[in-house]
């Protein structure tokens, strides 16, 4: 029997219970053919359908400036995803040629924004305007919910009023640019709503990752309650494999601060590899610290254990690096990204990106001076990615190999300051 069939006995059977109930006679059902029962009856009327609803589109206005979603991407590819600069989530990317700013409320915004966003709630523009740039020139690009948002238009006419000369919307906001296969930033109060014994023992929500993108010394001296070790520097060889099959699992990564790309390498590879709920929590274990929020690990737990397996210490202060530098047979080693060197790097630096020396260690050495004896002193950003490396170039017959354990800041000029 089909499912036409079935609901048009069901159907006759209701009729007949109910004619029944009102005279008292007995009603036998008296089988039909199917064909005759299915062309006398129409059964559309107890079809129920969602009834289309017309998208309410916010109406472009003339004397706003528009950018769509691929310009964005090509502004952000162009300045790149962090900052050397930006201490808080408060602050704009100094660096940076514009200023994104989320329009939507700040529960909105701490869930998932755009990368290098400040949040500016319309309904709270005034008293959040200050943190506007002085320069009333720089680039303003606003942006909220999509296309049926009005948040963005009222904030960028807002910002015009104070005098703001180069204003934009993004009118297509979060959905496209997710649809685009981009990752949203998400703050430490919302990462630590995810962690509370509510959250982690409710039953309907999916099991959450947190990924700690730093090198594992550095997880484990302090990380994030929950977090996992996953080092960008291997991250594609040793744990892509490993990942949830279910594409739709949230996956937060996290590593040094504003300033590190590791947590945006990470989430770049997942999200080229089809995950749909990825998110970077830009700010790293600084910001998380900066909200008062624990940390687990050696430094939280007081107890004692040699990460290194028995090899030297090898970390340096910034005093130390600024005496060591100036010594005689000295070579600094940066092992930044191709992208953070451009912006400048300490002369006569020799520039090995961390993730070749973790492919192919022994590959590398002919990049290395031929006097084994040389004061090597390696840096990168904050000093993670340098700690996760220098066993590796001192295990090629450098004893006199060291790390800047501290975030250095090098200007196009070579001048660094710490």
């Amino acid at each position: 029997m089909t499912k036409r069939q079935l609901s048009v006995g069901v159907l006759l059977l209701v009729i007949a219970i109910f004619v029944s109930g009102c005279t008292g006679v007995p009603v036998v059902m008296v089988p039909q053919p199917v064909a005759s029962l299915e062309e006398g009856i129409d059964l559309s009327a107890y079809i129920v359908t969602e009834p289309e609803v017309e998208p309410n589109l916010v109406p472009i206005e003339p004397e706003l400036s528009y950018v769509d979603t691929e310009y964005l991407m090509k502004l952000m590819k162009l300045n790149g995803p962090g900052s050397a600069s930006r201490s808080s989530y408060e602050e704009y990317s100094p660096e940076w040629s514009f200023v994104l700013v989320d329009a939507r409320p700040e529960a909105k915004y701490q869930e998932g924004h755009i990368n290098g966003a400040i949040n500016i709630p319309d309904a709270q523009f005034d008293a959040y305007a200050h943190l506007l740039p002085a320069d009333k020139d720089k680039m303003l690009i606003f942006y909220c919910g999509g296309l049926e948002c009005h948040l963005s238009a009222n904030s960028a006419k807002k910002a015009i009023a104070l005098g703001y000369t180069n204003v934009h919307v993004y009118q297509e906001g979060t959905p496209f640019w997710k649809a685009a296969g981009n990752y949203f930033v998400v703050t430490p109060e919302y990462v630590s709503s995810l962690i509370t014994s509510d959250s982690v023992g409710d039953t309907y929500r999916k099991p959450l990752m947190i990924v700690d993108s730093r090198p594992y010394d550095v997880y484990f001296n302090g990380h994030l309650p929950g977090a996992v070790s996953m080092p960008d520097a291997v991250f594609v060889a040793k744990f892509l494999s490993s990942m949830p099959e279910d594409k739709s699992t949230e996956i937060i990564t996290y590593c040094g601060g504003f300033h590190c790309l590791l947590s945006h390498n990470s989430a770049k590879v997942l999200v080229d590899n089809g995950y749909t709920n990825v998110k970077v929590m830009a700010g790293g274990v600084p910001a998380w610290k900066q909200a008062g929020l624990p940390v687990f690990g050696l430094e939280a737990g007081g107890g004692e254990f040699d990460i290194t397996g028995g090899k030297p210490k090898r970390d340096i202060t910034p005093e130390q690096f600024k005496t060591m530098i100036n010594g005689a047979n000295v070579v600094v080693i940066d092992v930044r990204n191709d992208a953070e060197r451009s912006s400048g790097y300490i002369p006569g630096s020799i520039h090995i990106p961390d993730v070749k020396i973790h492919e192919n260690p022994a590959g590398v050495a002919g990049l290395l001076p031929a006097d084994k004896n040389t004061t090597l002193l390696i840096h990168c950003a904050s000093g993670a990615r340098a700690g996760g490396v220098v066993h590796k170039i001192a295990d090629l017959g450098y004893p006199n190999t060291f790390y800047l354990n501290s975030r250095i800041v090098i200007d196009s000029s070579g001048n660094f300051s710490f």
